[in-house]
């Protein structure tokens, strides 16, 4: 039986008219979503600083040596920069946020785009992937767009709005500190603000830390409340003598805990020397200030002040560090109570007292002024280790509460 001619007709102009309507809203939908959706990846420039920095292109076979002699190099999606100990430089993103990457540090641009067309109503996009090192970020005001800008590390997803922020990944963690501005940190599930003026820790289960004041403290088990090892390294020397060697331990004293360097024996007038040290390995370029303070008590010297060359204290700290040349260089100061014989107590190179006269049997809480501004240009821009040490011939003093402020 054939079907009816004008069903077939009505039937083929039912699904044409349908298939118009289709068209004629779908293609005005469609370039509309395309409109504000499509997106355009936008590059970041590179500046070197000082050093040679790496540069590995998504593509490249090999990385690419910059330097400070070069041009601002051009760094497209999927782009790493690599600087080592010696080497710093800096990311201007096309936002006008801008990164500054410290020494032994590693970063890849992981997305940089913005809106196709000015109807686009999505944001600007930023990632930045930091997988080990120091870097500051400032994020800039929006402009005409906002701009989302997220850091991502081994343990967090940093998400960032207008301010100054320093990040830094460690083998076990990201620390993030907020000069100013505000940070979501985390998952949906355990996500954190940090607010200005604070700082957090992620840890390896990716799971922040509250937020706490935004000066950190570079020295472990400054109060001996633990054992020396593994922070601290203690070491007795008496240069090749046959005698008793000094010790050093921890005691209780007055309430504290405290590292106890001690010689007393019947042979006096032979040098000998006793330290603990901490390796710190820190790159303090970004901190604006840097304090030490310690307390220390001494029970006796038989060494007058600090010896014949002010080298010779019954208490004496030290911290080593590279100045921002890359140089070696180290700051000390000692610690005595009585100076009989007269000796003179030489300068340091910035032409303070290498030495300093305390009352004896007392605590006396010692505290330096801010040594990134005390030390100059030949200051600390990279830690390597403090030093806790008596040297003479027979001595006894004890130190707590070793603090070393960085803000």
């Amino acid at each position: 039986m054939r079907s009816s001619p004008e069903r077939a007709a009505w039937t083929v102009l039912l699904i044409s008219f349908s298939v118009f309507c289709l068209l004629a809203s779908g293609i005005p939908l469609g370039i509309r979503a395309y409109l504000r959706n499509a997106r355009t990846q936008q590059d970041a420039l590179m500046k070197v600083i000082e050093g040679t920095v790496l540069v590995q292109q998504r593509n490249g076979q090999a990385p690419i040596g910059v330097t400070s002699s070069s041009s601002a190099w051009e760094l497209s999606r999927g782009d790493q920069v690599v600087t080592d100990g010696s080497s710093w430089a800096t990311l201007d993103l096309f936002d006008r946020s801008n990164v500054i990457l410290y020494g032994n540090t590693g970063v890849e641009l992981v997305s940089s785009n913005s809106p196709r067309f000015r109807a686009g109503k999505r944001p600007n996009e930023i990632a930045l992937k930091l997988t080990g090192g120091l870097m500051r970020m400032g994020v800039a005001l929006p402009g005409d767009r906002a701009t989302e800008l997220h850091v991502l590390t081994p343990h967090a997803v940093l998400s960032l709005v207008e301010g100054s922020y320093r990040i830094e990944v460690y083998n076990d963690g990201t620390e993030l500190t907020v000069l100013r501005g505000t940070a979501l940190v985390g998952s949906q599930e355990s996500r954190v603000t940090v607010p200005q003026g604070t700082r957090t820790r992620i840890d390896m289960s990716g799971i922040p830390g509250e937020p706490g004041p935004a000066e950190r403290n570079l020295i472990l088990n400054g109060d001996f409340r633990e054992p020396l090892p593994p922070v601290w390294t203690a070491k007795p020397d008496t240069f090749g003598s046959p005698i008793a060697p000094p010790r050093v331990d921890i005691v209780q004293l007055g309430g504290r805990s405290a590292a106890h360097l001690v010689r007393r024996e019947p042979d006096d007038g032979i040098h000998t020397e006793v330290s603990i040290e901490q390796a710190l390995n820190l790159d303090v370029r970004d901190y604006s200030s840097l304090v030490l303070s310690l307390d220390v008590l001494l029970s006796f010297q038989s060494l007058s002040g600090g010896g014949q060359l002010s080298s010779e204290f019954p208490v004496q700290v030290r911290i080593d560090y590279k100045d921002r040349y890359g140089n070696d260089n180290f700051w000390t100061r000692g610690f005595y109570y009585q100076n009989g014989s007269g000796y003179r107590i030489v300068p340091d190179a910035w032409g303070q007292p290498i030495g300093t006269q305390i009352p004896q049997g007392v605590w006396y809480p010692y505290e330096t002024e801010n040594l990134l501004e005390t030390l100059g240009e030949s200051g600390p821009a990279y830690l390597t280790r403090i030093k806790i040490y008596a040297g003479g011939w027979n001595y006894e003093g004890y130190v707590s509460e070793v603090r070393l402020i960085a803000e």
